[in-house]
């Protein structure tokens, strides 16, 4: 069994199809975070790749944001799966893994619990598998995005207390009989100095949830400057809540690579980081101990599959999956705009396209009649009442693209030439038997139609509209050259709040890396400064 775990950075920004794409990572279980979709958004090819069963959780508060989705291929469908930690999100059914654990102390009259689950961070399912003496047991895989905390104090909060929840549902889960556990994803903290590209970054510096990690790895991969005694677990506050044990799982990568230091699951895209391998291992699968024990075989960090600003990791385990009949109830392709019983709700909203036909019929065409068909899109302005046309029917007629954007500011000449009147017959075409024909002036529609009755007006400034578009949008001059490399810099703009913000400046374009690589970017900054004009 390959149980696979991934920020994708979006589900739906893969330029290649989920079905080729999950195929090439050889996994039996694929596990994706960060999938920025909400119930509304999701799409059938993102919700049903061929070949395998699909569990997602959605983001309450906002759209593309977080969310997390667990792909299972059919011989490894889970006999039961579960949206959330909290137990807040589904219905109590047959199909929930269940297993709560003891939530009193999280706060019900703020609904903590419904809050801390309202970010779509976690989807939980369940397989059954045979063991050496073919008895069944369950494995739960948890499959987890766990919040970025930044420079916030909310946030830093907030990440400590899902920690708490997910220890407390990963632990119980634990005290069933034959039941083990995974917990995998973006855990977004490095836990040791190996993790870490940078160990004098104020982010390795941070405790808490360094801390919250190595409580809960067993003794032999807790880090020895970092043992959570009282003093320590004092350092987390009141946010984790004092039933939690701890000590009960097994980081499988480091188990079986405990001495690699470049093992980095992301790195910065703005700065190019994943060029020189500059990054953080931020993306675990942890492992309950007898589960590892007993299971494991391998274990790989898969730096080379591209597409988001992680990496999958992969670890391999010698069991073998019992496929259940039919699939739990959470399962996407049971919602009813997959299932075919209802259609997506937008789809009540599409109005059908009519046609309109435009028929010139002046004097001096009328020999020959030509016949113009443009699409009707939207039914806003109502007709005027001398067309003959039904007022009940409003029309809009896209008709072509705008000449040219200067001539917004330019000041219109008068003309004295006549625009030639003609007639024009609109038919329109609709799904009713009924049609109707109206006869309107010209004078108001020709231009738009009739190339050679727009009257040519010649002006300096639309002769010199090259020029002057050159000089309005002229940028900030050639770039100049870095200091370290004597190669052209790259431009950047300040997006951090502050005095600085929307400034631009020049850095050497490299990839970042460690200042005693000579192929990383080098340390040339300056300031763009505009000259007025």
């Amino acid at each position: 069994m390959k149980i696979l775990t991934w920020n994708i950075n979006g589900i739906r920004a893969s330029k290649t199809s989920l079905k080729n794409l999950f195929e090439s990572l050889d996994a039996d279980i694929i596990c994706l975070q960060e999938t920025k979709v909400t119930r509304d958004m999701l799409d059938e090819p993102s919700a049903i790749v061929e070949g395998y069963n699909s569990y997602f959780s959605f983001s309450r508060k906002r759209s593309g944001y977080s969310g997390v989705a667990t792909f299972c291929k059919e011989k490894f469908t889970p006999v039961k799966a579960e949206e959330g930690l909290s137990g807040c999100l589904t219905q109590q059914t047959d199909d929930n893994v269940g297993c709560y654990g003891y939530t009193e102390d999280f706060d019900e009259d703020s609904k903590e619990l419904e809050n801390l689950d309202a970010e779509g961070r976690a989807v939980i399912t369940q397989h059954e598998f045979k063991n050496k003496d073919g008895e069944s047991e369950f494995v739960s895989i948890i499959n987890v995005y766990v919040p970025r905390a930044a420079d916030r104090e909310d946030r830093k909060q907030y990440k400590l207390r899902f920690l708490s929840l997910l220890q407390n549902r990963a632990e119980t889960i634990i005290n069933n009989p034959k039941h083990h556990v995974i917990v995998l994803g973006d855990i977004n903290t490095t836990h040791r100095a190996l993790d870490n590209c940078d160990t004098e970054s104020e982010e390795f510096t941070i405790r808490p949830s360094r801390l919250w990690m190595n409580q809960f790895l067993i003794e032999k991969d807790k880090d020895p400057n970092l043992k959570c005694d009282d003093e320590e677990r004092h350092i987390l506050g009141e946010t984790m809540t004092p039933h939690l044990i701890g000590g009960k799982f097994v980081d499988s990568y480091r188990q079986l690579h405990p001495d690699v230091s470049d093992a980095f699951t992301n790195w910065c895209t703005t700065t190019n980081a994943r060029e020189n391998n500059y990054g953080r291992r931020l993306d675990y699968i942890l492992t309950s101990e007898e589960f590892h024990s007993k299971y494991v075989q391998e274990a790989v960090v898969m730096q080379e599959i591209e597409g988001s600003d992680h990496c999958p990791v992969k670890v391999t385990f010698s069991c073998e999956s019992v496929t259940p009949k039919k699939c739990p109830s959470l399962c996407t392709k049971y919602m009813p705009e997959f299932k075919g019983s209802q259609l997506k709700l937008s789809n009540f909203f599409i109005k059908k396209s009519n046609s309109v036909i435009i028929k010139d019929v002046s004097p001096e065409n009328s020999s020959e009649i030509s016949t113009t068909s443009v699409s009707v899109t939207n039914l806003k302005k109502r007709a005027p009442d001398n067309s003959g046309m039904n007022a009940s029917k409003r029309v809009k007629v896209e008709i072509g693209k705008q000449t040219n954007l200067s001539n917004f500011f330019n000041k219109p000449k008068a003309t004295t030439q006549k625009l030639e009147t003609k007639q024009l017959t609109l038919q329109f075409t609709d799904t009713s038997p009924k049609k109707e024909k109206i006869t309107l002036p010209t004078e108001k529609v020709s231009p738009f139609f009739k190339k050679e009755s727009i009257p040519k007006i010649q002006s300096e400034s639309h002769q010199n509209s090259a020029s002057a578009w050159k000089n309005l949008l002229s940028g900030p001059g050639k770039a100049p050259l870095c200091k370290g490399h004597k190669e052209p810099c790259v431009l950047r703009t300040v997006k951090k709040d502050g005095p600085n913000k929307n400034k631009q400046f020049y850095v050497c374009a490299r990839g970042e890396g460690h200042s005693s690589n000579p192929e990383a970017r080098c340390d040339h900054f300056v300031w763009v400064t505009h000259k007025p004009k």
